[in-house]
């Protein structure tokens, strides 16, 4: 242990506080966005997720209907989560505020997430032989919600056009 006094750089502390306060004047609406491909996969996300909400959670008797099964449970709070996180980075970017590294490490694991995600919920419906056109439909989405984060990650690494 050091018997050094700590002293706080007072300079440093005022461009830090500069920077950001910089950095929020920089805060626009960026109505572009919208007309990029990244935002409409973003609302595409969006809307996905909500109705896979909707249809996993149909009946909700006390929780079993969107958590109840293992399989069930775990695509119903990814989607969750990620509808919750997609809300979140949309704001942002339609504010002008880039989180790009962020984005791009979000979309990679969202990507391999709804990957199991789509083989849980097809291996469900095939187990159970089930022909509720909910979990087909929700299976459907799981896909899609995959293809969406996998081209994301495609942009966001440069080899796809935005």
């Amino acid at each position: 242990m050091s018997n050094e006094p700590c002293f706080i750089d007072l300079a440093h502390i005022h461009n830090s506080i500069f920077l950001i306060f910089r950095r929020m004047g920089e805060i626009s609406l960026n109505t572009r966005y919208l007309s990029t491909n990244r935002g409409i996969i973003k609302i595409l996300q969006i809307v996905a997720g909500f109705i896979i909400c909707s249809l996993l959670c149909a009946q909700w008797y006390g929780g079993r209907s969107c958590f109840g099964e293992g399989r069930l449970g775990f695509c119903s709070g990814l989607n969750f989560v990620c509808v919750v996180i997609n809300i979140v980075l949309f704001v942002l970017n339609f504010l002008n505020i880039g989180a790009w590294g962020l984005e791009r490490i979000y979309s990679v694991v969202c990507t391999v997430l709804f990957l199991i995600a789509s083989a849980l919920i097809i291996w469900f419906i095939i187990e159970y032989n089930t022909s509720r056109s909910t979990l087909i439909a929700s299976a459907a989405l799981i896909v899609c919600q995959f293809f969406l984060f996998l081209w994301d990650v495609k942009i966001l690494q440069g080899e796809a056009s935005n």
